[in-house]
């Protein structure tokens, strides 16, 4: 009888694990309907809070990302950019299984390094792709600048919280050093990258410090996965005067979440 049991149990373990992902039509409840073909056929869909948009309404129900999203609209004094997309599981996944997969993924956000050499499409040089970040790797810890290699599972928890320290000099932004906290919950991978220094661009000050969040949560569906891309901005106005320049932060930022979506795709894909 025990054995019965035993095997029983196990069985519903494996049935659990089998069926916990969700069917992407199951997290759309809120999604605006009139874009939810748009985002079948591969659109990206963005939001920005500064011009009055729900940005929580393209985030996936039940998931970190809209969580943080729906915190965020509560606040005076933050004004957050969006975007979502879906993301069809790469044609060399199609024999792994849902580990393994999920595993892929967490050492993909896991994969600083490869950040370096992103490109973003840059106003200023008139559409053209522009390297985002020239440099991109990870540090022994929030206090040094020593490079260390990129943390790699060996396998895929079904709960976790991690944290590592990274640099990243960005083109406008300059050098910073940045935390970044991993989410895992089952088959959702949220990622959380905020500022450790101050941002600024030249001498001017753009954000203080831990002003500035860029996440990406990766939801693993059944059909493929449905990605939600968030930045979010503290005490600053949207547009930062200098005496050069005009910084407009919302499209700066959903530029920089916009090539973090790119770079996680390229990645994933390799």
């Amino acid at each position: 009888m025990s054995k019965k049991i035993l095997l029983f149990g196990l069985l519903l373990c494996f049935c659990f694990s089998v069926f916990s992902q969700p069917s992407i039509n199951e997290v759309l409840s809120d999604f605006p309907e009139d874009l939810i073909p748009s985002f079948f056929e591969g659109e990206t869909i963005e939001r920005y809070s500064v011009y009055g948009q729900d940005v929580a309404s393209i985030a996936f129900d039940g998931t970190m990302g809209k969580s943080k999203a729906l915190k965020d609209s509560e606040k005076d004094n933050v004004f957050s950019m969006g975007l979502s997309c879906f993301v069809p599981y790469p044609e060399s996944w199609k024999d792994l299984s849902d580990d393994e997969k999920k595993l892929n993924i967490i050492n993909t956000l896991l994969s600083v390094s490869t950040i370096k050499g992103i490109t973003y499409i840059s106003h200023s040089a008139g559409e053209k792709p522009k390297v985002l970040f020239s440099e991109a790797y990870t540090l022994l810890d929030k206090d040094s600048r020593k490079q260390a290699y990129d943390a790699k599972f060996t396998y895929a928890p079904d709960t976790y919280e991690y944290q590592i320290a990274a640099y990243l000099k960005d083109s406008v932004f300059g050098g910073n050093k940045y935390i970044i906290d991993y989410d895992i919950y089952e088959s959702e991978i949220f990622m959380t990258i905020t500022n450790y220094t101050d941002l600024k661009f030249l001498v001017f000050s753009v954000a203080k410090k831990e002003e500035v969040s860029m996440c990406v949560d990766v939801l693993m569906t059944k059909e493929g996965i449905a990605l939600f891309a968030l930045s979010s901005v503290a005490d600053r106005d949207p547009v930062v005067k200098t005496p050069i320049v005009e910084v407009d932060l919302p499209s700066a930022f959903m530029r920089r979440i916009t090539s973090l979506r790119d770079w996680f795709v390229i990645e994933i894909n390799k």
